[in-house]
């Protein structure tokens, strides 16, 4: 049976495989580019493989998920979902999760635990958030509210509104601005000369030790930081739409593998009072997937 998932658990998909040792020959693009990363490149070229034939890559090259809980937040740890029609409302719900606050965190995981099971008992109460601070303060002694993390689940009419031809003119814009901004300075060229397939280091906290550039580790990781936001999220991004426009639309991969691999079947729409099409009968089942931002690739 032909079944459906989100983007993000595409991408869920991919993570899950080890891209280091793995080696994919292919384009990631028709125009060359050449500021991507072995691990970034394998990543843009495992997914146009998963899109295009899932029965080998899953044969091939995947690894079995592993459900990885960071104790970072309240939903985590939950099975990644497959869903039997396209137009299943959690196939396009927003994702929705909630940032376990520092003071529980550093108590440890049984304290994670503890919250979370709270939390979900008095969630309702978030439409009223001098209520639920009140009830946070006296329960846990915390007088801010846990940082709310909304962003849209990447679901499967997300893009509908682009055809290929669009895709490719804004593809291709991005890789010339990228190459105007190279050769914009001395400065770019040499900083993007030594570190445009390693913009991650941009990110962390240590020193760039192999920093040979002539400028300082403030300036690299500024303009390093800079580009990967400008120039590589984006075409990352544009790149992976034009793959499942391209390749597989509305991601569509048989049901049999998505559960070999660990993925449960939803259970609004495999409800059979969802195929019946009774608005009337439909029960809340479990939570919507969660996507980790750490299997992100931008």
């Amino acid at each position: 049976m032909m079944s459906f998932i989100t983007l993000s658990n595409t991408k869920k998909i991919i993570f899950s495989s080890d891209l280091e040792n793995t080696e994919l020959k292919g384009e990631i693009y028709k125009i060359p580019i050449y500021f991507f990363s072995k691990y970034e490149a394998n990543s843009l070229l495992a997914i146009q493989e998963l899109l295009k034939d899932p029965e080998r890559y899953f044969s091939e090259i995947y690894k079995p998920y592993k459900v990885k809980d960071t104790y970072k937040y309240v939903y985590e740890g939950q099975r990644p979902g497959y869903h039997e029609f396209s137009d299943c409302p959690r196939l396009n719900s927003d994702f929705q999760n909630f940032e376990i606050p520092f003071e529980i965190k550093e108590q440890g995981i049984e304290a994670i635990e503890e919250f979370r099971y709270w939390f979900k008992s008095v969630e309702y109460l978030l439409d009223k958030p001098d209520v639920f601070v009140a009830r946070l303060h006296a329960r846990w002694g915390i007088i801010t509210n846990p940082k709310a993390i909304n962003r849209d689940n990447s679901g499967i009419v997300k893009f509908d509104n682009i055809n290929i031809e669009d895709l490719e003119k804004i593809i291709n814009n991005l890789i010339k601005s990228a190459g105007r901004f190279y050769y914009a300075s001395d400065k770019n060229k040499a900083i993007l000369d030594r570190f445009a397939k390693c913009t991650f280091l941009a990110n962390k906290k240590e020193k760039i030790y192999s920093n040979d550039t002539g400028y300082n580790n403030k300036e690299v990781k500024d303009l390093l930081k800079f580009y990967e936001q400008k120039y590589k999220h984006p075409l990352k991004a544009k790149l992976i739409e034009y793959y499942r426009l391209k390749l597989n639309p509305e991601i569509k991969m048989e049901g049999y593998l998505l559960e070999r691999l660990g993925f449960k079947a939803c259970t609004h729409c495999h409800n059979d009072n969802y195929k019946t099409q009774d608005p009337n009968i439909y029960e809340d089942q479990d939570i919507i997937d969660y996507e980790s931002e750490s299997l992100n690739i931008y």
